[in-house]
């Protein structure tokens, strides 16, 4: 009777195993955990992902064994605005700083000259989004800093004169890139930006597993 009861659990086991592998789409079992790791490359302190959900999935023309499967989440403000700006903003004005530290105390080697690129690149970023605004840039910037008090302390620098210009590009470079992400300056806590996370699977004796 054992045997019996045996072969039956080996042979519902194999059923189960074959319907995974038959499959005509990868499941949000497997799906769900892949995505999510690449959405959550967005993530910086100050933010947070909600409402999560599986929005897409496409069969490649050029293989039944191939889909992709996309997910749509909100990307949503948990602190102020200005104050996830200025997280931002800190950190790469360290990156900044070092980068004109090391600059200024080593040779021409190619280091140095790498460090003269990003704080080019930086300055130009910020520079270019300032004149685009014009006479507006002033304003907003204005409102932004009355709105947040820290972010004015930062953007004077009265504690570490010596690093006003750069904590000004970093400010200025995390604000245009968030502008990029869809965020605007009158986002309160819970606003948020819709986004997309996607990745191809490939079917296999094993069942649909994450491809290259």
């Amino acid at each position: 009777m054992k045997r019996i009861l045996s072969k039956a659990a080996a042979a519902a086991l194999m059923v189960l195993l074959l319907a995974g592998c038959g499959e005509d789409r990868p499941s949000d079992k497997v799906a769900e955990p892949v995505v999510r790791k690449l959405a959550e490359t967005d993530l910086a302190d100050g933010l947070e992902i909600v409402d999560f959900q599986r929005s897409n999935g496409q069969l490649d023309p050029d293989s039944a064994n191939r889909y992709r499967v996309t997910y749509t989440y909100k990307l949503q403000l948990a602190k102020p605005y200005g104050e996830f700006i200025l997280g931002l903003a800190r950190g790469l004005n360290e990156e900044l700083q070092q980068s004109a530290a090391r600059q200024a105390q080593s040779d021409m080697d190619f280091g140095a000259l790498q460090d003269g690129v990003n704080l080019m690149q930086s300055v130009i970023v910020a520079s270019q989004w300032i004149n685009a605004q014009g006479d507006g840039f002033a304003p907003r910037r204005d409102a932004m800093l009355a709105a947040c008090a820290p972010c004015r302390a930062f953007w004077e620098s009265a504690d570490a004169p010596e690093q006003a210009e750069l904590r000004r590009v970093s400010f200025i470079v995390a604000w245009n890139h968030l502008e990029q992400m869809q965020f605007a300056d009158d986002f309160q806590v819970g606003d948020g930006v819709e986004r997309h996370a996607w990745h191809n699977f490939e079917k296999t004796e094993k069942g649909w597993l994450p491809s290259n």
